[in-house]
């Protein structure tokens, strides 16, 4: 029988850590909860224990504790965020009957070292699943540790057996008591003997064995810089550091191990928890149906029929509509279903003959008939590459429930139907591919998912709809965000074209560049090695070369640009390490990515996210358009690759420090509204305020100082980030960011209040009234407040200055139809806007942009475009 035994503390602890900080729609956090769950489920599959059993600590003193006072005082208090997910996890344990000890004066390692030992004694198998490495005391023939790490959500285990263990360590498992006592445990404040680090104690124990031994042989023991001395005078901390560094194996649990069996989870309560939870992945993981008496919520989407129509009964379908249905398209258009209270409608594509389905569809997607959508802008962009315009759509929840919890990340009806109607419906991923659809039977499992889709969209949107009256968004939503989905469905649809030959060329370019530098790099390290594997360049670096290492990681060596740039003068490789890997991104990510991405018609279509960021900007994907380089030369060059179709010319429009002008009109502050209102060059003006000189004796690097204040006070920047950013001492950034407040008074004013604000209220709002709440000034962890408040003062600017942006959109692509140019907007980046139209329209088509971008808002300080065209999108910049 093997007994799997989970470590509580120790694993929420790495899952809250390792993943990023979410909470539930009514604001518990719950990632930690999420991240040991993913970890446990992943580990009953690889691991198939016959048992499994948890411990955790116990808010109480322990016997340690009573030992030596000091025994982890140096630890920070558990983040709220994390002890509000303590008992979350322990219900949740209870609904998968696993069992939990806790004991007060005892640590969770007594009790799984008595757990372990009960184990040895009745010859069962054991695995102790662990975050620490004080539980590798523990290993023995019978006993596992399996040693977890969490990052970026990834859970990377090593499993240690006595083998594995002294293959790393070089002596025996238990001897890890010894080798604490003398080296100390800093995340325990286990004091260790003064001036022996883990290099020495490790020697020590490989070659003169126990605590006990070392003390025994002090007068063999030949080791340099006074080690005998330091043992002699640390005897007494080095016997306490074993006592607690000493795991108990007598704790009084009255538990039989054999008896600790796995049993079937209570999945009816399981549901219930991961309901509230939000955790939709973990039912669809576990299987983990809705109960039958789950009541009128689950009744209400079980109330219905499904019907098929097709090429019989179509038109008489279609023209009974006359209120609003809800409709759920298979990905590919092989399918769709639609909701009317009592009733889905289910019409496939298998069912018409060809051409008869773009017929039906036209006329289902027109203007006659409304509908309720989810993440509209896919189904546009899917049915504009089938030459069909839909309109009709009044309503979609995805995007409002976005608008309505902007960092919740994920807006599926699956998510949205289990958070605000608590019902489980079937995955999308039942009807993802379109042959699915191509059964006989009504009742296949793809019809029944879409049909569920449906119905639960209908009841989404009528609740949505509410929420969205009662909140201060309506307008945003329906004047701004909604039409905005046609826009950038045709934007996608439309793509930017690219020269592939050219593209190609600066690709084999690039190759040749990069077997340039990598030889260089070669001669100048005296011999070849992985460039791309920073372990190996940290040595050839910091252990071949002899380079100052300036900071290190987990795992060896740092060697990223920071580093590399404080390294710049000292050897010449630095230069040709950082040119290498500016090549090879350039190449990977943009020349071979790019070309890639290029479609039948020569263009690229990007895809713009309208529901990822928390302040409302757009952000582009497949490939990401938004960070093609542009400060550096080469990386410009990519931009010339982007070009106008023969007889066009590409329009660029962009906005003239739009976040300063709107930092400027929501602070009221008079200085910076005088500064714009005058069209004075606003760095310069606060280079001359900041440094106290007259604005004509203002050099370039004054200005690019006042540049990064500037920009940085938009984003709470603080005094070490912008010494960094600058290079210049902390001492003077904090002068510089003192000066600015004193001389921009209003903003100073305003950063006060708009963080007091929200942490009364809970939220923060654009000029347009987009809100985002922000629950972390709430916690008393000091890092997560500190972002808080930089989004409390960043939000309101950089969510305002894309609202503007999308009404600017807005408004050039009603204006270039109404006034029937062929031109097309084909990107947005951010502030800027970029328009290919037909030669003879560029003029109009430029004073259309500037004249829409300047006058889509009334601020205390004016908007200024410039529009710029050419043949490419370098030339148009």
């Amino acid at each position: 029988m093997k007994l799997m035994m989970l470590d509580g503390n120790s694993i929420m602890n790495r899952a809250f850590y390792g993943i990023r900080l979410f909470s539930n729609r009514e604001g518990l956090y719950t990632n930690a909860v999420y991240g040991f769950l993913n970890i446990l489920l992943k580990l009953i599959e690889e691991e198939k224990p016959d048992g499994i059993c948890a411990a955790f600590d116990v808010h109480a003193p322990t016997l340690r504790s009573r030992m030596y006072q000091e025994y982890k005082a140096n630890r920070k208090e558990m983040p709220d965020e994390l002890a509000v997910q303590m008992p979350v996890i322990r219900e949740v344990l209870e609904a998968m009957r696993i069992p939990c000890f806790g004991l007060e004066g005892y640590e969770a390692d007594d009790l799984l070292g008595t757990l372990c030992s009960k184990i040895t004694e009745s010859g069962m198998e054991g695995i102790v699943v662990t975050g620490d490495r004080d539980a590798l005391q523990l290993v023995n023939d019978q006993i596992s540790v399996m040693l977890i790490t969490t990052s970026k959500g990834q859970t990377l285990t090593t499993v240690y057996t006595p083998e594995k263990f002294k293959e790393e360590y070089g002596f025996e498992p238990e001897k890890m008591i010894d080798l604490k006592a003398l080296m100390g445990d800093p995340s325990d404040n286990i004091p260790g003997v003064p001036g022996i680090g883990k290099k020495t104690a490790t020697d020590l124990v490989q070659k003169y064995g126990s605590l006990t031994d070392i003390y025994s042989k002090l007068d063999q023991i030949d080791m340099r810089g006074g080690v005998v001395d330091k043992l002699k005078a640390g005897h007494d901390m080095a016997l306490l550091s074993f006592e607690l560094a000493t795991i108990n194996k007598n704790v009084p649990l009255d538990i039989d191990v054999g008896s600790i069996r796995r049993q079937p989870f209570d999945n009816e309560k399981l549901h219930e928890i991961f309901v509230r939870l939000e955790f939709r992945s973990l039912l669809e993981k576990l299987s983990i149906e809705a109960p039958v008496t789950d009541g009128a919520k689950a009744k209400q989407l079980q109330d219905f029929v499904i019907e098929r129509i097709g090429p019989e009964n179509w038109n008489e379908v279609l023209e009974g509509i006359n209120s609003p249905v809800s409709v759920v398209c298979q990905p590919h258009m092989a399918a769709l279903a639609f909701y009317r209270p009592g009733k889905v409608y289910i019409a496939r594509e298998c069912d018409f003959e060809p051409g008869r389905w773009t017929d039906f569809l036209s006329i289902f997607f027109g203007e006659g008939i409304s509908k309720y959508g989810s993440d509209i802008k896919s189904d546009i962009r899917m049915l504009l590459d089938m030459s069909i315009y839909p309109k009709g759509y009044i309503f979609d929840t995805a995007l409002c429930a976005y608008l309505l919890n902007p960092t919740e990340g994920r807006y599926t009806i699956e998510r949205l139907a289990l958070s605000y109607l608590g019902i489980q419906v079937p995955s999308a991923k039942l009807y993802e591919d379109g042959s699915s659809f191509n059964s006989l039977s009504i009742e296949s499992q793809a019809e029944n998912a879409i049909a569920a889709h449906a119905a639960a969209l209908f009841a989404l949107s009528e609740m949505l709809q509410k929420l969205l009256d009662e909140s201060d968004m309506k307008e945003l939503f329906y004047d701004l965000e909604l039409p905005l989905c046609t826009v950038l469905a045709e934007m996608e649809h439309c793509g930017m074209k690219v020269d592939a030959k050219k593209l190609e060329e600066f690709s084999e370019w690039l190759s040749v560049k990069i077997e340039q530098c990598q030889r260089e790099i070669f001669r100048h390290s005296g011999g070849e090695f992985n460039i791309n594997s920073t372990k190996i360049l940290g040595e050839v670096l910091f252990e071949k070369l002899g380079l100052p290492p300036v900071k290190k990681t987990k795992t060896g060596y740092s060697t990223d640009i920071e580093v590399l740039e404080k390294l710049k003068g000292r050897h010449p490789i630095i230069e040709e390490i950082i040119e290498y890997r500016q090549l090879t991104k350039l190449k990977s990510t943009y020349a071979d990515g790019l070309l890639k991405m290029i479609g039948d018609d020569g263009r690229i279509h990007t895809k713009f996210n309208m529901m990822v960021t928390a302040t409302g900007r757009l952000s582009s994907t497949d490939p990401n358009l938004q960070n093609i380089p542009v400060r550096d030369d080469l990386g410009s060059e990519i931009r010339k690759m982007f070009v106008a179709e023969e007889g066009h010319v590409l329009i660029d429009a962009d906005y003239s420090q739009i976040e300063l002008r709107v930092l400027a009109h929501i602070a009221d502050d008079k200085a910076m509204i005088q500064a714009f209102r005058e069209n004075r060059d606003i760095h310069t003006i606060t280079a001359s305020q900041v440094f106290g000189v007259q604005p004509d004796e203002v050099t370039p690097e004054l200005r690019r100082r006042a540049k990064a204040v500037n920009f940085g006070i938009v984003y709470g920047i603080s005094d070490f980030s912008l010494a960094e950013d600058i290079g210049v001492s902390r001492g003077e950034a904090k002068f510089y960011i003192e000066s600015y407040l004193n001389h921009y008074s209003g903003i100073k004013n305003y950063m006060k209040q708009v963080v007091e604000s929200a942490k009364e209220t809970g939220y923060v709002k654009t000029i347009m009234h987009r809100q985002r709440f922000l629950p972390e000034l709430k916690s008393k962890n000091f890092n997560i407040r500190s972002f808080g408040e930089r989004a409390a003062l960043n939000t309101p600017i950089q969510g305002s200055a894309a609202d503007i942006i999308k009404k600017a959109m807005l408004q050039v692509h009603r204006r270039l139809k109404a006034e029937g140019l062929g031109a097309r907007m084909v990107l947005q980046v951010h502030d800027e806007l970029i328009v290919e139209a037909p030669q003879e329209e560029a003029e109009v088509v430029a004073r259309i942009l500037t004249e829409e971008m300047q006058s889509v808002v009334e601020l205390k300080v004016p908007l200024v475009a410039d529009a710029r065209m050419g043949k490419t999108w370098y030339d148009a910049k």
